[in-house]
């Protein structure tokens, strides 16, 4: 009976080492997706949204290993700490903070149209929002999924912000303009000065957009970005994909599944051609550039790359923790950010733990230090 116990041991250890192996070669490609576009390889981006899952399992295989046959714990060790940047960009950990003189702070927020169609609640949201707003007293905002409506009194959030906020610059880009004077977009609001605009138009994708406001703060001028990336679309029929399987949608889940797989597809190549084209704009900015974006993706992305290795994010710079920001019926990890250059120098980023919108809003204090 011993002899056939340690076979069996044998065998099931065998087993849980290719598992291993698997499992880190899944972790390198999702470091090799940030370098690859999905127009070029289109699903090795999967990898790249499965980060946090293959993280997690290679440090399971690391606690099994050093318990039973420590040797093995090096394959995920050494694994994760090539890795070792993404990591960080998941997790932030920033104790000490810069001390900043006269600090900007900076907000971006999806606010998913103020709760529009919630027809019992929207009212109610909307104050909250906009009481949070006010108690944040930022001095430049950036919003995505923005909605205005002209000449009533319930939404009518851009005079609204204007007065409750005291930011009289404003630079808004509507997607859509619908009947009875309702807008659908991104908009910018400041305390500062606005002496340019412009945008980037997305041929790939009309609802999408990002455009730039040239702000004077003090004798300074500083180009602000503000972006809403190509989104997934997911349908209300491909939620149910991640309901009980035991419900009456559950003979319909295979159909679900391949259309969901077929949007984050479609949706990986449009932001990595998105993202190509903003990062080009940023690099030919004349002034020092900050970036809002709902970037619709995660730190371990083709298009995060495109922004990070020009610009510094705040998170990981001045954020603690993991700093998730969708609260959608899919959570994900971080897909909301607020990026600055080397001109500036950031602190206290925070992502605001309050749920009225699917997304939650960062900030972060920055200051300018150009020579």
């Amino acid at each position: 009976m011993k002899a056939s116990g340690s076979k069996q041991l044998h065998w099931f250890s065998k087993v849980l080492l290719w598992l291993n192996l698997l499992s880190a070669l899944l972790l390198i490609g999702a470091y090799l997706n940030t370098h690859i576009s999905p127009n070029s390889v289109p699903y090795i981006a999967f990898l790249g949204l499965g980060y946090p899952i293959i993280l997690s399992v290679n440090v399971i295989f690391i606690l099994y290993w050093i318990l039973v046959r420590w040797k093995f714990a090096f394959i995920s060790l050494i694994t994760i700490l090539l890795g070792w940047n993404h990591l960080r960009h998941f997790y932030a950990l920033n104790i000490w903070q810069n001390d900043l003189e006269n600090p900007v702070k900076v907000m971006s927020f999806n606010v998913r149209i103020f709760d529009l169609y919630n027809l019992e609640g929207r009212i109610d949201n909307r104050n909250k929002i906009l009481d949070f707003l006010k108690n944040e007293d930022a001095d430049i905002l950036c919003f995505q999924e923005f909605y205005y409506q002209e000449g009533t009194a319930e939404f009518s959030t851009k005079d609204t912000i204007v007065d409750l906020l005291n930011t009289k610059y404003y630079h808004e880009r509507y997607t859509h303009e619908m009947r009875g004077k309702r807008y659908f977009g991104v908009a910018t609001f400041t305390k500062y000065p606005i002496i340019n605009k412009g945008e980037v138009a997305f041929e790939n994708d009309p609802n999408n957009f990002c455009i730039y406001s040239d702000l004077v703060i003090d004798q300074d001028t500083v180009r602000v970005f503000n972006g809403h990336l190509g989104s997934i679309r997911l349908q209300s029929d491909d939620y149910e994909f991640f309901g009980d399987q035991h419900g009456p949608e559950y003979p319909t889940q295979k159909d679900a599944g391949q259309r969901i797989m077929y949007r984050l597809k479609v949706a990986f190549e449009k932001r990595a051609l998105q993202a190509e084209k903003v990062a080009e704009e940023i690099a030919a900015s004349p002034y020092p550039v900050i970036f809002c974006v709902d970037m619709n993706d995660t730190p371990v992305s083709y298009s995060y790359r495109q922004f990070n290795q020009v610009l510094d994010d705040a998170f990981v710079r001045s954020g603690n923790g993991i700093g998730q920001t969708y609260i959608g019926k899919v959570p994900s990890n971080r897909i909301d950010y607020i990026f600055y250059d080397e001109a500036f120098k950031s602190a206290n980023f925070i992502t605001h733990q309050t749920n009225l919108s699917d997304h939650k809003p960062i900030s972060c204090d920055l200051q300018i230090h150009i020579d």
